[in-house]
């Protein structure tokens, strides 16, 4: 195999993992803009829900129909609409982990196949004599093979915490929801028996 070749294999590997690249850019914008959406969704929802409960407010006649206006149920309303908030955003980044989970084994296993390739090749066509090149050679490939599968294990253990941490900070809130529904339901009653 002349130098020629040996390039041609390289640029061959090398293309496919620009390959991967594009495809994992265009999940990562795809999830962006998934992101973008639901925050300007909820955004408008609050703004709208914050106007609706403002201009009641307003036409309230007197201190206690405002105070009825402002009672426990409001600020449930609230936190179940940031509750459902965040399971959407959790979804989208589970999605997401997963697509990029997918994009990097399926370019680790390309990379692995080329390589495998190459390596197939360049032993094939090596001169007569050089069986310790060889074997050297062979070496390091294995030690890339195991730098590539501690890649993909690091990708999944990395995806696997976002996920943990996203899911303690949906349970997190559900609790603020849960705890806020205890103070204010009793504080609701007290108000309406007075």
């Amino acid at each position: 195999m002349n130098q020629e070749q040996i390039t041609a294999k390289l640029s061959q590997i090398n293309s496919k993992g620009l390959e991967a690249s594009f495809s994992l850019s265009e999940a990562a914008l795809e999830n962006a803009q998934k992101l973008a959406e639901l925050s300007y969704a909820a955004s408008k929802d609050a703004l709208v829900n914050t106007q609706d409960g403002i201009q009641q407010l307003l036409t309230a006649k007197d201190p206690q129909q405002a105070s009825e206006l402002l009672n426990a149920e409001a600020f449930q309303a609230a936190g179940a609409q940031a509750a459902a908030f965040q399971k959407k955003v959790s979804k989208v980044l589970r999605d997401g982990n997963k697509e990029l989970a997918n994009v990097v084994d399926a370019g680790i296993d390309q990379l692995q196949d080329g390589f495998q390739d190459w390596v197939n090749t360049v032993t094939a066509n090596a001169p007569a004599g050089s069986d310790v090149l060889l074997s050297s050679f062979k070496t390091f490939y294995g030690s890339a093979l195991q730098g590539f599968e501690q890649f993909r294990a690091a990708s999944k253990e990395a995806v696997a915490k976002a996920e943990k941490t996203t899911e303690q900070a949906i349970d997190a809130i559900a609790g603020q929801v849960a705890q806020a529904k205890k103070v204010a339901i009793p504080a609701s009653r007290t108000r309406k028996s007075a």
